[in-house]
């Protein structure tokens, strides 16, 4: 973990500042100084030019976290430097102000720029003995200023150093979570994706499978109407043929246009149910009655979701019941009885057909599809089947006025 993060160039400026500062400070202090060996403290002045443009500048703008060869020659050359200034006049301690902050900034952690601090206050120290000549008073006063000074020093840098970390980690943080999230906004064009495929495949099975497997069927009767040299019933299919062909067209179409035609318009879903039932009595031959409860309304959504139910109920009728007849029926659930049991209604179709086991596993898309659609909607299906007939019993939720 580095000490202090690396400088931009905003902040090597600010650097540059400071040297510069720091110079004029020890040229000022050199010339005033009273006390010392004035030619240590020309040498040092000018040998803080050298020391910041050729050592110590290039190791400040530089990303290291280790500590190399150029790193270590700074710490020597700041101790050298401070301890000449400090022997030439005892006043250049202030030095430091610039140069440890400068160590905790060019080594990468506080385990090596402890230790460096440490002996640049024993350089300044020397300094002082040096200046002041060794007496139980220098040594006094050495300890004493060095001593807080390094105090202060580690304090300072501890503190930047933890606020470095603290920045880092919240970089870390910010960058995994704009990761995350990146992350899962493809998850969710993933999602949309699938549940856009899915509704698609509804909308195609029950529109356009179901009508062209309508066309083949009024084909069929047609071509053996014809052989059978029945003309009037063969032209009659043909006719449903065009129709039927037409009807498919207008769902495609629809469908393109993602508004999924399913026969509703202003006559509510209680002509929509008739006009299903009449063209697939018309297309199979199987008798379908349509009984919706007077006044019976419900959202566009779930009139949709209920004409489609029962295109998908009357498909299987023809497939698999073989039987004669389909009823349809659609009310107001009773207490208890709609979707999450609070009101709705409730839609059921029936036949009389051979029925089948609703424990075995099913390989068709339609009972799913149609299940689908309606926990889409909030909505539940019940499936019951036996000798007698099947049931498809549909349940939505809200409420019914009638």
């Amino acid at each position: 973990m580095t000490a202090t993060a690396a400088p931009g160039p905003a902040a090597s400026r600010w650097w540059d500042v400071g040297a510069a500062a720091t110079l004029v400070v020890a040229v000022v202090l050199t010339a005033t100084s009273q006390v010392g060996v004035r030619p240590l403290a020309v040498a040092a002045c000018v040998t803080l030019v050298p020391f910041w443009l050729l050592a110590a500048r290039p190791v400040v703008r530089r990303p290291e976290d280790r500590v190399d060869a150029r790193s270590v020659a700074v710490v020597a050359a700041a101790a050298l430097v401070a301890g000449l200034a400090v022997a030439g006049a005892p006043q250049l301690a202030v030095l430091q102000a610039f140069l440890m902050p400068l160590l905790w900034t060019v080594l990468p952690s506080p385990r090596s720029a402890v230790p460096a601090n440490v002996v640049l206050v024993v350089a300044v120290a020397l300094g002082f003995v040096v200046s002041l000549g060794p007496s139980v008073d220098t040594l006094v006063t050495a300890v004493t200023s060095e001593g807080l000074s390094l105090g202060f020093s580690l304090a300072l840098g501890f503190w930047i150093t933890a606020i470095a970390r603290t920045g880092a980690e919240r970089g870390r943080l910010l960058d995994e979570l704009r990761a995350a999230q990146d992350e899962l906004a493809a998850h969710h064009r993933d999602a949309g994706t699938v549940a856009e495929r899915e509704r698609l495949a509804r909308e195609i099975h029950d529109t356009v499978a179901q009508s062209l497997t309508g066309l083949v069927m009024l084909a069929q009767q047609a071509r053996t109407a014809l052989v059978a040299g029945d003309k009037a019933t063969g032209l009659a299919r043909v006719e449903l043929v065009e129709t039927s062909a037409r009807d498919a067209l207008t769902d495609a179409r629809t469908l393109v246009a993602a508004t999924a035609s399913s026969g509703l318009d202003a006559d509510g879903v209680a002509d929509a149910l008739r006009r299903v039932g009449d063209r697939f009595a018309r297309e199979s031959g199987v008798a379908v009655t349509v009984d919706v409860d007077p006044g019976t309304t419900l959202p566009r959504d779930h009139q949709v979701v209920v004409v489609r139910v029962v295109q998908e109920a009357l498909a299987n009728v023809r497939k698999h019941s073989g039987s004669g007849t389909a009823h349809v029926a659609l009310g107001p659930a009773r207490p208890g009885e709609g979707a999450g049991g609070a009101g709705g209604s409730v839609l059921t179709v029936r036949d009389e057909g051979v029925g089948f086991d609703t424990a075995r596993p099913r390989t068709g898309f339609g009972l799913d599809g149609l299940a689908e659609r309606l926990r889409l909607a909030g909505g539940r299906s019940e499936v019951v089947s036996g000798p007698d007939g099947t049931t498809v019993t549909a349940h939505l939720p809200g409420e019914v006025a009638s």
